[in-house]
């Protein structure tokens, strides 16, 4: 873990592209910019963790295989409401 001391206006930098500016200083907060090339997830830390935990939750989800095969082999009825083509 890196640890510095910025401040305002001043950056960090991340392996190629990847930029971090400090923008505001406040009694207990600070903000931040990032700047990272297209393809790099930028997340804040709390929704990182949410997404992690649907994925775990997901992973050990258990599912009946019969009924999926079931589903997979119902035929699909072109009349259904919601299934027509937007315009």
């Amino acid at each position: 873990m890196l640890m510095v001391s910025r401040r305002l206006g001043e950056r960090i930098v991340v392996g190629d592209g990847v930029e971090i500016w400090i923008r505001e200083i406040h009694r207990r907060a600070v903000k931040l910019a990032v700047k990272a090339p297209p393809g790099y997830l930028v997340l804040r830390g709390e929704v990182w963790d949410a997404i992690a935990e649907q994925n775990r939750a997901a992973a050990a989800t258990q599912f009946d295989e019969a009924a999926l095969v079931a589903l997979a082999m119902s035929p699909v009825d072109p009349a259904a409401p919601g299934d027509e083509e937007p315009r």
